[in-house]
């Protein structure tokens, strides 16, 4: 792509975005004015055992995030040919890197030798070599040293590669399918209509800031749930989020199985004494779920955005998950800027995240393990994003796994309710 026609699209993802932000804000102010929210139909039930039983949270493993795409980077975390990452979250220890032809690669990082890992320090290069006996690869996976190599004449070379696993890069992400046996990534087809609106948000020009690892006692689900309603904002985060945005208002536009989710800035409160044409015009924003497990929070920071990215993972048992939290600043920022304002902002999200949402949610985890036989739990229709993604959820396990047959318990009806 020209330099001329780069501009070009990047000034048409500008203009789109805000036409997107004038949309939400003019549907965010009809809900602060008539003190409403978007709503589903009614209110819905959930059995206690979606955060607790052992059996479900297995099948979660394997039918999620053993087979469905998951982000697992951004382009400018492997700006070059011969950069690697790992990427263990999911399960399978997997090496990610950048080929000579710029696409990406990923491999099992286990050594065909004798299992050991061949990448445990990520260092650009263009050879990969195991620290166990010193076997070389390149970065196509094909074995290209080895010592003693008369040792194991009676072996073809060409199947003592490295295992590939499904990569593939678009819009500024890059995903992995965490499953040694798969063989492709259909992420076009997996994105579907969210694809659009991903890529509006150039995530190929962000630039990494900082990360971190956040634990918590909490089933992966209900960790990911504390992203998707603004029903507890005023009560929970009082003295944070509750002072940035008003509280049980929000809108909801779904692209199943991802969203998208607008909340009504604290200041929209002064906007309702003005008339319209004072409004101010506010940049986009916008919290979004990339199904299964990432939360992507886009806020306007200095001259550009900053990108919160959440990656919600299971943790050892189903009590238990842990938060890949990455912070990026947008491509429009200077590259001279001084990083300390982002840095800021990640380390506020951190603290809020695991003092407030995190401390909230493995309370009720406690709660769950302890809650009598036939116990559910209560979704509103002011809870709508959850009720669709637990829904998204059960019909994969229920529809997809031999060991769980039946109807799925999630979001049974309570009162008349629709799941979008």
């Amino acid at each position: 792509m020209t330099n001329e026609a780069r501009q070009g699209a990047v000034s048409a993802s500008s203009e789109r975005r805000n036409q997107i932000a004038h949309e939400m804000q003019t549907l965010l102010m009809g809900h602060v004015i008539s003190k409403s929210t978007d709503r589903s139909s009614g209110p819905t039930r959930n059995t206690t055992s979606s955060y607790t039983d052992a059996v479900r949270f297995d099948a979660e493993k394997r039918k999620i995030f053993r087979t469905l795409p998951l982000l697992a980077a951004l382009t400018r975390d492997l700006p070059k040919p011969g950069d690697k990452m790992l990427f263990e979250d999911a399960g399978p220890p997997i090496v990610i890197l950048r080929a000579k032809d710029g696409g990406i690669r990923a491999y099992l990082n286990m050594c065909p030798h004798r299992a050991a890992k061949v990448v445990e320090v990520c260092r650009s290069g263009s050879r990969i070599t195991c620290p166990f006996h010193g076997w070389t690869f390149d970065l196509e996976g094909k074995l290209i040293g080895q010592p003693s190599a008369q040792s194991f004449d009676n072996i073809d070379r060409q199947e003592l590669g490295l295992i590939r696993i499904p990569a593939v890069e678009r819009h500024g992400l890059i995903f992995v399918r965490a499953d040694p046996e798969a063989t492709s990534i259909d992420i076009d087809s997996y994105l579907g209509d969210f694809a659009p609106e991903l890529e509006l948000l150039e995530f190929a020009r962000a630039k990494p800031i900082k990360r971190g690892r956040i634990e918590a006692g909490t089933n992966w689900k209900y960790a990911l749930d504390t992203y998707g309603e603004s029903y507890h904002l005023s009560t929970l985060h009082p003295d944070t989020v509750g002072k940035a945005a008003v509280n049980d208002t929000m809108i909801y536009q779904p692209f199943p199985p991802h969203h998208r989710i607008g909340y009504a800035p604290i200041s929209m409160l002064d906007d309702t004494r003005k008339p319209s044409t004072e409004w101010p015009k506010r940049p986009f924003s916008a919290v979004h779920l990339l199904f299964p497990n990432t939360i992507v929070h886009v806020t306007a920071l200095g001259p550009g955005h900053t990108y919160l990215f959440y990656r919600v993972f299971p943790g050892r048992s189903a009590a238990q998950s842990f938060t890949m939290m990455e912070t990026y600043r947008s491509g429009e920022v200077p590259e001279s800027d001084d990083v300390a304002p982002w840095e800021a902002m990640h380390d506020y999200q951190v603290r809020v995240i695991g003092t407030e949402d995190y401390r909230a949610a493995s309370a009720a985890q406690t709660n769950l393990a302890y809650a009598p036989d036939g116990h559910t739990l209560v979704y509103g229709a002011n809870e709508l994003s959850i009720q669709n993604f637990e829904q998204y959820v059960s019909n994969l396990i229920y529809d997809a796994d031999d060991d769980l047959v039946g109807d799925s318990p999630a979001c049974d009806q309570y009162a008349a309710s629709s799941i979008i």
